[in-house]
């Protein structure tokens, strides 16, 4: 994913480079309707896009949209982040979380493809109160011993910023090649790459640390996506 996020930085770039010329490209937009799915998940999303493109690089277009989540997986290790060797986790029977974000991309696009890359910025996330499991096999005695071998209450972050950098919030971003079919409908095809967060919930108005003192626990994932394509406006 360092190669998807290199290109997402040197598109931006470039993007906010030509954003000082004069924009005369009709602005061209659409809604793409379809899911990233796995083998014990699946993600899926709608998503309203709108594109605008410069006099001088017509091929290059910035956008800006929404996108409607959502991540739904079976049996799920959530982890927090590693801090001085140790790295905990919780045990979940499943996972579910729904989302709605504000987004930005850059796509280029020839002859009937536009070809892109698009990232959650800004969103709210909200989804059922889940149990996981502390699992501690080892004589331990850290923030969280008080909590070993028990079901911890725990539910999707609330805010959350730039999900693809940020550890403790949730978001989507993908990697994609639209395909117009006509004048209206299209094909898109791509990876989803997402992140989930949890964190715990307090208990008798105290917070719930795990062993290195942190409250989150989260998992990166990959999906192979599809959708509808169509086009709005002009």
């Amino acid at each position: 994913m360092k190669i998807l996020k290199g290109l997402i930085i040197v598109l931006l770039l470039n993007a906010t480079f030509t954003h000082a010329q004069h924009y005369t490209s009709p602005i061209a937009g659409g809604v793409d309707v379809g899911a990233g799915v796995g083998s014990h998940s699946w993600a899926p999303s709608i998503m309203y896009h709108e594109e605008i493109g410069s006099q001088r690089l017509p091929w290059l277009r910035l956008g800006l949209g929404f996108r409607a989540w959502g991540y739904y997986a079976g049996r799920t290790n959530l982890d927090t982040k590693r801090i001085a060797g140790i790295e905990d986790y919780l045990e979940y029977r499943d996972v579910s979380i729904n989302g709605i974000s504000f987004l930005a991309g850059v796509n280029v696009s020839f002859w009937k493809l536009d070809i892109g890359v698009n990232t959650d910025l800004l969103g709210l996330t909200y989804g059922s109160k889940r149990h996981g499991y502390y699992e501690k096999n080892v004589p331990t005695n850290g923030t969280g011993k008080p909590y070993y071998d028990k079901w911890l209450a725990s539910k999707p972050t609330l805010f959350n910023a730039l999900p693809l950098a940020l550890r403790r919030n949730s978001g989507q971003s993908e990697a994609f090649v639209r395909f117009k079919a006509g004048r209206r409908l299209g094909v898109k095809v791509g990876y989803t790459y997402g992140r989930v967060t949890y964190t715990t919930k307090k208990i008798d108005g105290f917070n719930v640390y795990l062993d290195n003192s942190q409250r989150h626990v989260s998992k990166v994932y990959g999906l192979p996506y599809a959708a509808v394509a169509f086009a709005v406006g002009d």
